[in-house]
């Protein structure tokens, strides 16, 4: 009873559904992706690695980088991007080594480390050539181009925003 009321006075809210924005769909296929990847890196008994794990790797992209830096860019508190860093350590990926600062610890990749971002590079290449066949090579091709795209400068003449193109319809 208490449900029907609640979604009685949802409904007469008009809460748009936000469900189809580009935000959205680009959230829930990089969601995909990535479960997709560790699913993948786990069956081959390659690594089991979290989705926070899996982010800081991405970011570091094979880089060092301090602990503040790490959690700067993945918007997590120090403690958190420690813990993380911590099973990579365990894992044997990356090692924490001093910096100039003296109280920084740098955050590098170990030999082991690099060879397995070489493992989850391909990985990687059989996440997207199923997502190649799914979608086909061509809209796989003009999908990695969109992406690529410089998105801050539009440079299309007489472009038409999504409302724009609605209300054509």
């Amino acid at each position: 009873m208490l449900q029907q009321r609640l979604s009685t006075k949802i409904d007469k809210m008009n809460i748009p559904d936000l469900s189809q924005n580009l935000k959205s769909l680009l959230l829930n296929r990089f969601e995909w992706y990535e479960k997709e990847l560790l699913t993948s890196l786990e069956k081959q008994g390659d690594v089991s690695l979290t989705t926070a794990q899996s982010r800081a790797l991405a970011v570091l992209n094979g880089q060092s980088s301090s602990i503040s830096a790490l959690a700067r860019s993945l918007n997590i508190s120090r403690q958190a991007a420690h813990k993380t860093v911590a099973r990579l350590i365990e894992l044997n990926w990356v090692q924490l080594e001093d910096s100039e600062k003296g109280n920084e610890k740098i955050i590098s990749f170990t030999e082991q480390g690099q060879r397995m971002r070489v493992k989850t590079k391909e990985h990687m290449m059989k996440v997207e050539n199923d997502i190649a066949q799914a979608i086909g090579i061509e809209r796989y091709k003009i999908l990695v181009e969109v992406l690529k795209s410089d998105w801050s400068n539009p440079q299309h003449e007489n472009p038409q925003t999504p409302s724009q193109q609605s209300q054509n319809l």
